[in-house]
């Protein structure tokens, strides 16, 4: 009867040196993924703000066709660039779920701004319900700092740490500028800041094996 629970001990320090060995020779998978939508966020930040700052003469309701139509550019190419990569590991499919959730987060309160929006347009001829855009960027920013801490305590890599310390900072920056075309280029920047770049360090370290 005693041999039972040793197994059981031996089994569980199996599971975890073979966890800490896979972290340790596989790095985390999602570079791509930091680039792609870094760069698709960048560039709607940049279309919002020239929409706020009249540069665009466009309505409104364009910042819905801007957001939902790089997002989905994003996600399709995301989805081509991830066949073919080597099997992932714990920690990968961790930081896939938590970043899936985020997504899905973003994308939600995004379809629930626009349809607030339409319906306040379409009941008191107002365009003041797109002001709730303004809560993206925040959320943006708390999404990939909850993300980024997850995928850096899963995978025992310490690189995204940082980067999560620097989203909470830009998250309050820019709730700080709600309302001003100010908010969106320091999203921006931001994105290049928290997710272009650690996506870029994240690509090399995978060419690298790690």
């Amino acid at each position: 009867m005693s041999t039972r629970p040793s197994q059981s001990a031996q089994d569980d320090l199996r599971i975890m040196r073979e966890l800490a060995e896979e972290g340790r020779i596989r790095p985390l998978l999602g570079g791509r993924d930091f680039v792609i939508f870094g760069v698709a966020i960048t560039i709607a930040s940049l279309l919002h703000a020239a929409l706020m700052q009249g540069v665009l003469a466009w309505p409104p309701m364009a910042l819905a066709a801007i957001w939902f139509g790089t997002m989905m550019l994003a996600v399709i190419l995301a989805g081509i660039m991830r066949s073919g990569r080597a099997r992932p590991t714990t920690a990968n499919r961790v930081e896939m779920e938590v970043w899936r959730a985020g997504g899905y987060v973003i994308g939600t309160l995004a379809l629930s701004i626009f349809a607030y929006a339409m319906l306040t347009l379409s009941q008191a001829g107002s365009d003041t319900g797109f002001f709730l855009f303004t809560l993206l960027p925040p959320v943006v920013f708390g999404v990939y700092a909850i993300a980024m801490a997850a995928s850096s305590t899963a995978a025992r890599d310490p690189t995204l740490r940082g980067y999560a310390i620097m989203s909470i900072a830009l998250l309050v920056a820019t709730t700080l500028l709600a309302g001003s075309p100010t908010q969106y280029l320091v999203m921006a920047v931001g994105a290049v800041l928290v997710s272009i770049i650690p996506g870029i360090v994240l690509l090399r370290r995978e060419r690298a094996g790690g």
